[in-house]
């Protein structure tokens, strides 16, 4: 038996090894546009905002004008709850926890804020 050239053997290798790989292209799944975007986040995050602007409204009717800081204690029971019931409200964002915080608690702060400030410069 003659010794095989290095460059012999190389293409041998290879080739084996190219048969034990999978050439083929996966299979394509239907994507939605943005999964996490749907009615029932759109409509929970309307509801948060919602909530948050109840409560930034209440606040700013009765809390003193020079007590700015006080807010904060009116919006922890608010993100309090929202982490409470997060796993119920994740499944409203197809599963997805960042988008869903997210959106929540933005939607959360906003809403009270923008209250905030419309019923003080009135």
């Amino acid at each position: 038996m003659q010794p095989q050239s290095r460059q012999h053997r190389y293409v041998i290798a290879s080739s084996a090894e190219n048969d034990a790989v999978d050439n083929r292209q996966p299979e394509r799944r239907e994507t939605p546009g943005d999964a996490s975007i749907n009615l029932r986040s759109a409509a929970a995050t309307v509801v948060a905002a919602a909530l948050g602007a109840i409560a930034g409204g209440l606040a700013a009717s009765k809390l003193p004008d020079d007590k700015f800081i006080w807010t904060g204690f009116v919006l922890a029971p608010l993100l309090v709850l929202l982490e409470v019931f997060f796993k119920r409200l994740v499944a409203l964002f197809d599963g997805n926890a960042n988008a869903a915080r997210l959106m929540l608690a933005g939607a959360i702060v906003a809403g009270f804020y923008v209250t905030w400030f419309a019923v003080r410069s009135l």
